[in-house]
């Protein structure tokens, strides 16, 4: 049967603690937008919200406030935050109108370029600034922040949500996806991608290399009910496998090993995983990832 595929953009919604980050999915979910779904994964800290927009899909991942005053993280947190960054098409930096101290956001957008993803900025609470006040606001964010690509909302009023969901879906790019659906708990490519980048996240601890991407080649059912999951991981240089791979193979073995462990968690199926590194045209299959 062919998959049904419809436009998807994935978001990530980063932003320091208390900016209303959570505000804004819990309005647009109780709103009823055609939800799918709602839910936190077991194995992936950030929340995930899906639902349909003027028929496209829109996949949101929500990451705790991260950024701080001091801006200190911790390791862990850190890779939440950028697991969530990296496995986004857009983030959305969500800025408290009522704040003035902007050096932080300065930071999270420095951040968020390094690691080549687009960013929209959205001001949220404008519902409690003065309308002598908003245009002034407006103005010195635009200056501070150099950026005229804005939206302002207030998430607990519901104000400018829709205006937000309608500028995004005409100004930014959508691609086809599977249709994400919790039925007969079938296997999505999009998620056995982001386990396993989640677990490369975890286990590299030096460099690791952002610009990772990631296909699924097959995903196969077998006879017993087991499946068999053909994931490539694609760097850009050579130079990059040795990262990935470890000495001996151990690295990728542990990524392998940690990724099918949380699949069959999740799914509650018997899952063979196998990990393939490509440079280019070149892909190098590493054998012995299965335990």
């Amino acid at each position: 049967m062919k998959k049904k595929l419809v436009q998807t953009i994935k978001l990530s919604i980063v932003g320091e603690t208390n900016v209303g980050k959570s505000t804004l999915l819990n309005n647009i979910f109780k709103k009823k937008l055609s939800i799918v779904s709602r839910k936190a994964q077991t194995t992936i800290k950030q929340k995930t919200g899906i639902f349909y927009f003027n028929d496209k899909q829109f996949i949101f991942l929500d990451t705790p406030g991260i950024f701080g005053s001091n801006m200190k993280l911790s390791r862990s947190t850190f890779k939440q935050a950028s697991n969530s960054i990296l496995e986004s098409n857009l983030v959305l930096l969500i800025l408290d109108a009522t704040k003035n101290n902007l050096e932080n956001s300065l930071e999270i957008i420095k951040y968020i370029k390094t690691l080549e993803k687009q960013v929209l900025i959205v001001i949220n609470k404008i519902d409690l600034l003065k309308k002598k006040d908003y245009l002034q606001k407006i103005e010195n964010i635009q200056k501070v922040l150099n950026s005229k690509k804005l939206i302002t909302i207030s998430a607990i009023k519901f104000i400018g949500v829709k205006s937000l969901l309608s500028y995004i879906e005409k100004n930014f790019d959508f691609f086809y996806k599977e249709v994400v659906t919790n039925k007969n708990n079938a296997i999505n490519s999009d998620f056995v991608e982001e386990i396993v980048r989640e677990k490369i996240l975890n286990t590299i601890h030096e460099e690791v290399p952002y610009n990772l991407k990631f296909k699924t080649e097959s995903i196969l059912k077998k006879n017993d009910g087991s499946y068999i999951i053909n994931v490539s991981i694609i760097v850009k240089k050579n130079s990059q496998k040795p990262i990935i791979i470890g000495k001996s193979g151990e690295k990728i073995k542990k990524i392998s090993t940690s990724a099918r462990y949380d699949l069959e968690k999740i799914y509650k199926k018997k899952i063979h995983l196998f990990l393939y590194i490509k440079v280019k045209k070149n892909r190098q299959k590493i054998d012995n990832m299965e335990r």
